[in-house]
């Protein structure tokens, strides 16, 4: 199966000689994204594909840590097809066989799509930790959202996270860790690398309109999104739920009012979701040479989508709009304005019919053209100040 340019590519080592993080300066604000290694800056957009594939080693240095190419080979099985939502929908589901280094590892993914004729559809790749099966509230939201996503032309497909990589820590023990041992990565990076191989079973499969594809997870799910977003330039729209510490939430800026989800909390019970060298930044956050800014950024020129609870404060609302407004800026440079959106609802932690919604009207709007019926650039902190010293390049340049 051949792989498009710049999908996933593999960063076993990186050629730049990133510092140890005590050599690191102290930056009390959103680092600057335009700055290269050596310091300098770029001055032009058609400087930032090379700015761009700096930032992704970075970030795969320092939070991510190191990944393996998509697999060229793979099996895939049907496992089940059932009717759903009263014959308007079929349930499918297939297994994904992988094998290296003498071990086999497979996983499934669901998905519900239009009946009729199998074709290509737009398609919602969800990262989660169920199926639509069950009476656990996120399986309910989700059969909600597949209805949703029927009714409007879309696929809606979602795999399980923990059948991909074990979610627990502090070991990376287990699933497709045995089969790349020599890389560095935790289960965010390995979860957001099955779901480009999900895509590329769905392209082989013909399932997928290729030029719409769409992903989404809540929580660490959606850290996971936002990784695949980051590293596979196929996806159109990536659309991280709630997805706080090491998603799109601040290291750096919270709501002091509230509990602050600090990467010490990491250290124990997520250790395994992340690179070694990310921890070492506990309770030293403010020598990070990069924010959630930088990775949202990264998206740009494509679609991002930020749903969020107002009250939902572990996830860290406040440094969530801090760094969409920071993002912004690089996505207005490219000439990317409205490509990235944010939307705030009432409520605590969840991807729920309000979250589902949003992203439909958004996809819709970014993949056909439809003008939404709401706003996506509407901020629950206007007031607040935005921590940066830099300016874009162009702005730079008129002074």
């Amino acid at each position: 199966m051949a792989h498009v340019l710049f999908v996933w590519v593999a960063f076993a080592e990186s050629k730049d000689r990133f510092p140890d993080v005590a050599e690191l300066p102290v930056q009390s604000i959103l680092p600057d994204p335009f700055q290269r290694l050596d310091g300098t800056s770029i001055l032009e957009p058609s400087a930032w594909g090379a700015q761009r594939e700096y930032l992704k080693r970075l970030l795969s240095w320092y939070q991510y840590g190191s990944r393996p190419a998509l697999p060229e080979t793979y099996r895939v099985e049907p496992v089940s097809s059932e009717p759903w939502l009263g014959g308007r929908a079929q349930r499918v589901r297939y297994r994904v066989v992988l094998e290296r280094c003498d071990r086999t590892h497979s996983f499934e993914f669901s998905l519900i799509r239009p009946s009729g004729p199998t074709r290509r559809f737009p398609v919602v790749v969800k990262n989660c930790k169920v199926f639509f099966e069950g009476e656990d509230p996120t399986a309910t939201y989700d059969r909600a959202a597949a209805a949703m996503a029927v009714d409007r032309g879309y696929v809606l497909c979602k795999f399980r996270r923990p059948d991909v990589a074990q979610d627990s820590g502090p070991s990376r023990q287990g699933g497709v860790f045995d089969l790349y041992p020599e890389y560095t990565w935790g289960a965010i990076a390995a979860w957001a690398w099955a779901t480009s191989v999900v895509i590329d079973v769905l392209d082989e499969l013909e399932l997928a309109d290729m030029d719409r594809l769409v992903v989404t997870g809540h929580s660490r799910g959606g850290k996971t999104a936002l990784c695949a977003g980051i590293y596979d330039e196929r996806i159109a729209v990536t659309v991280p739920n709630s997805s706080g510490t090491g998603g799109t939430g601040s290291l750096r800026f919270f709501d002091e009012a509230q509990r602050t989800q600090r990467l010490r909390f990491h250290v124990n019970a997520h250790a395994h979701w992340w690179g070694a060298e990310f921890l070492e930044f506990s309770n030293q956050e403010r020598r990070l040479p990069f924010d959630a800014h930088t990775a949202k950024a990264l998206v740009a020129p494509r679609a991002l989508l930020n749903p969020h609870a107002l009250q939902d404060y572990w996830a860290n609302p406040y440094g969530t709009e801090i760094t969409y407004r920071a993002a912004d800026l690089v996505f207005r440079w490219l000439g990317a304005e409205g490509q990235q959106g944010i939307h705030w609802r009432p409520g605590g932690h969840a991807q729920n019919e309000i979250d589902w919604a949003a992203l439909f009207d958004f996809a819709d709007w970014k993949l056909f053209g439809k003008e939404p019926g709401r706003r996506f650039d509407q901020l629950a902190f206007p007031d607040s100040p935005l921590p940066v010293d830099w300016v874009v390049p162009q702005e730079e340049e008129e002074e």
